[in-house]
């Protein structure tokens, strides 16, 4: 077979449209996890998020959020003694969505709510506690990593 000019710019096609169909099929195959299904419902409402965090930073202390060796540990502020407190706390995982958790919120006399440790993997995750009490709503975000 003799290479020519022709034979050349035939070979880079067929190579060029090769390389789009190997990318199509992986593109197919493979998993693609958006970090929020509803995400631009959720955007509309940015400002009543923005709201719940200026509320929760007028609080006399934050709502702490720390890391023991057995527990992640929620301490609510004094402002909540003997308020009922509902609301949800969301342990997002960004890497994977399957080890995301979400648990409502339950504290206990000493405004504090403990959360098994081995619950969540080794990683980073984002702790997002969102309540309501005596009819205001709070939020409070915090990156946490698990060692």
């Amino acid at each position: 077979m003799k290479w020519n000019w022709g034979t050349g710019i035939f070979m880079v096609i067929v190579l060029f449209i090769g390389a789009c169909v190997a990318f199509i099929i992986y593109t197919q195959n493979h998993k693609w996890s958006l970090v929020e299904e509803d995400y631009y419902p959720k955007e509309l409402r940015h400002e009543e998020k923005l709201v719940k965090i200026r509320n929760a930073n007028g609080l006399s202390e934050p709502l702490h959020i720390n890391l023991d060796k057995t527990n992640l540990i929620l301490h609510f502020p004094v402002d909540f003694r003997g308020k009922e407190i509902k609301g949800k706390i969301t342990i997002y995982r960004p890497s994977d969505e399957k080890l995301d958790v979400i648990l409502p919120v339950g504290i206990d006399t000493s405004l504090t709510q403990l959360i098994p440790r081995h619950t969540l993997t080794q990683g980073r995750y984002v702790v997002m506690v969102d309540w309501t009490s005596a009819g205001k709503d709070y939020f409070k975000e915090q990156d946490i990593f698990i060692p």
